[in-house]
């Protein structure tokens, strides 16, 4: 078992100003987005905390593994999980500012996916092991992965509307009509001037601010996910 050094080392190590470091980086990727949204600096504040509280996460789930001298499969997935929220996060942040909504809504689906991951984990615990080492059409039931359509629809019984919000970003995200013709601008329409352009135009204001505060309330419901894994698993370690 650990001993008392080392855990006054990880407090040390994931002090909250150590935490502050990392995630006042990411949060260099918000600027571009006040830039091209000044409507979402109010949410300044609430950014920066959830990119704060990744790293939070990624702290206690490596300290409970010291703790317990050893990592475990759900020890795995739950680290795993905590990276891809953070990544999804990021390139979000920065697609938005950068006027790429391809990839904004290929992060905040993947986003809505992450959370219905985890949701279907904490519901069947005994997923973890099919989570780690199973296949899509593996004989073997208890490692047959799960189709991420069957966790999405197990999410929307407690998060009423989401399977309808996936159902959209899937059609900006396949190679469909809203998202082929996503780069088509019209410049004039009266004289039929048009442009395809690799940045595409800004979204309306309330569009921004309703795609940001859907990735911050699913990142916000990650996050409980996240705890809630842990917990089955850990206990109240964390």
């Amino acid at each position: 078992m650990a001993d008392k050094s080392t855990g006054n080392e990880f407090n040390k190590i994931f002090s909250d100003e150590n935490l502050d470091k990392p995630a006042r980086l990411d949060f260099e990727l918000f600027k571009p987005v006040k830039a091209e949204y000044p409507c979402v600096s109010s949410y300044d504040e609430s950014v920066f905390e959830q990119l704060k509280f990744h790293y939070y996460l990624l702290g206690k789930i490596l300290q409970v593994c010291t703790e317990t001298d050893g990592i475990y499969a759900s020890t795995l997935v739950i680290n795993g999980a905590i990276v891809r929220s953070l990544n999804n996060y990021r390139g979000a942040l920065w697609a938005l500012g950068n006027g790429n909504p391809h990839v904004f809504f290929d992060c905040l689906r993947s986003q809505c996916e992450t959370l219905a991951f985890l949701h279907h984990c904490t519901l069947n615990p005994d997923y973890i092991k099919a989570a780690t080492i199973g296949s899509r059409n593996n004989p073997d039931k208890d490692l047959k992965v799960s189709n991420i359509l069957t966790m999405i629809n197990k999410l929307d019984k407690i998060h009423d509307g989401i399977c309808k919000d996936y159902d959209q970003l899937c059609n900006l995200v396949h190679p469909n009509p809203a998202s082929l013709y996503a780069n088509f601008h019209i410049i004039d329409e009266k004289e039929g001037v048009i442009a395809f352009t690799t940045r595409l135009p800004k979204m309306p204001d309330e569009k921004a601010i309703l795609h940001l505060v859907m990735l911050m309330t699913w990142t916000k419901w990650t996050f409980d996910e996240i705890i809630e894994l842990t917990k089955v698993f850990y206990g109240n370690k964390p």
